[in-house]
């Protein structure tokens, strides 16, 4: 009598073997560096020195942490924003970071504004801040908001102008997609032929796993951080997801948290979550924060005008907003049925 397996265990075996076959295995780390837990995973070849990459990968986190936080002894940003000149020469790479985010404020007409460090701590919110069970008064928002304002930064090669005294930057909702474009030149360079890098809710990826499947990356559900809201897969390119579940504090039953609406110095209250889907890390960091505070059906023509793009949004009641080009590649976990298509 002739034993017959499932198709689920032969397709096992048979990407088992293709994985042997190509020489290739799986190794990963989890690094904790710029307040925020890292896991790389990477695809490489039998016999790689894996342990150099890995401490290149971590040398290259402990400087960023050390060169762009606004608190760091170090910091390039803490050294910019204490400069006593209006015009204050910076580094390259920050400079190329403070001329990204100010193209985007432009693009997105000033929802994403990197001078929005004063809000922040106000709302003790910010790096290292100490939140107490107040929140600011309605004066002390208003007095805090002449100092938010992209367009009193200007930029002449990497020399930074400020036109208004008390302006300061944070490099907090555009570093981290840097980063990994970074990690991901480095990988290009060491010559890996895949990757997933997985920096909070930040995600990048190349390639395929060691037996040939894709990458498969979860999106968490903001109402409920334990599930997943659902799953796509990703091959190439950069996942990034914001939600107002990751900084905040609750008062009197309200959340306040850390993405604010630098036009009215509030935390935007439309949205849960926003998940953006791109190739540029950078770009898609930028629009996961720039974009939170708009309506979700805005939100999702913005994404349907630019093929480039996906994403999906849970709005603050819950509500599903999905992308034309995910509405069939998202798979959404079973119980949630409650998904609005948005069609033009």
């Amino acid at each position: 009598m002739v034993q017959k397996f499932p198709l689920k265990i032969l397709l096992f075996f048979f990407l088992l073997i293709l994985a042997c076959g190509r020489g290739l295995i799986q190794s990963k780390k989890t690094f904790f560096r710029m307040d925020t837990v890292t896991e790389v995973t990477l695809v490489v070849k039998r016999g790689t020195d894996v342990n150099s990459i890995w401490k290149s990968i971590d040398s290259l986190f402990a400087d960023w942490e050390e060169r762009f936080s606004v608190s760091g002894d170090s910091s390039e940003v803490r050294k910019l924003n204490e400069c006593e000149s209006d015009t204050c020469v910076v580094g390259k790479l920050l400079g190329e970071i403070l001329r990204t985010a100010l193209r985007y404020g432009d693009s997105l007409n000033g929802r994403f504004d990197i001078t929005v460090l004063p809000l922040k701590e106000l709302w003790g919110l910010a790096e290292n801040s100490s939140p107490d069970s107040t929140i600011p008064s309605p004066e002390q928002v208003d007095s805090v908001l002449r100092y938010v304002d992209y367009r009193k930064v200007k930029m002449r090669g990497d020399t930074v102008i400020f036109l208004s005294p008390g302006i300061r930057v944070d490099a907090g909702g555009i570093a981290k997609g840097f980063v990994l474009r970074e990690t991901a030149e480095l990988l290009d360079r060491r010559g890996i032929p895949g990757y997933l890098i997985s920096a909070g809710g930040d995600i990048l990826a190349k390639g395929k796993k060691a037996d040939g499947s894709a990458w498969v990356v979860g999106i968490r559900d903001p109402e409920d951080r334990d599930e997943i809201l659902g799953t796509v897969e990703l091959d190439s390119g950069s996942i990034v997801t914001s939600g107002d579940y990751e900084r905040f504090r609750i008062v009197n039953g309200k959340r306040y948290h850390h993405i604010f609406n630098p036009a009215t110095g509030y935390s935007c209250s439309r949205n849960h979550s926003l998940t953006v889907k791109g190739s540029d890390p950078v770009e898609i960091d930028i629009l996961s924060t720039g974009l939170f505070c708009m309506d979700p059906e805005e939100i999702i023509s913005f994404f349907d005008d630019r093929p480039r793009l996906e994403g999906v949004v849970v709005d603050s009641s819950g509500k599903i907003f999905v992308s034309r080009g995910w509405r069939e590649d998202l798979k959404l976990r079973d119980s949630l049925s409650a998904v609005v298509n948005v069609s033009r």
